[in-house]
């Protein structure tokens, strides 16, 4: 089965939660039971300090092209918080690489003529 962007998204968010209550948050014991009974968007509304770690979650995304010497180019996604030393508590990397040699690529336009999904986006397409 391929994993699509929107699985790693969610298994990088997945990490990250771990990583926050396993190794940074210092009362690990009391949060304990309350993750096992709330989903971690459920959680946001009961521990403060996780929501705003949660909320600096979405701008730690970088996206960029690279080249690769096995698979050529490919679009790297990463998603990587903190700072670059390693004694920082909470520095959270996870990264994921797309082969694009080969991948067909639209233009927004013609993607909207050929994605039924894609068109009920645009309102005044119909």
């Amino acid at each position: 089965m391929t994993k699509d962007y929107q699985w790693h998204y969610n298994k990088a968010r997945e990490v990250f939660t771990e990583k926050f209550y396993n190794e940074y948050n210092p009362e690990h014991e009391y949060w304990k039971q309350h993750r096992q009974m709330f989903m971690p968007d459920e959680l946001m509304s009961y521990d403060e300090e996780f929501r705003y770690a949660m909320e600096s979650f979405d701008e730690c995304e970088q996206v960029k092209l690279v080249y690769d010497m096995k698979h050529g180019h490919c679009l790297k996604i990463k998603w990587e918080s903190g700072a670059w030393w390693a004694k920082d508590p909470l520095h959270f990397y996870y990264c994921v690489l797309l082969p694009i040699d080969g991948v067909m690529m639209m233009e927004p336009a013609e993607l909207a003529r050929t994605n039924p999904k894609q068109k009920k986006l645009f309102w005044w397409s119909e």
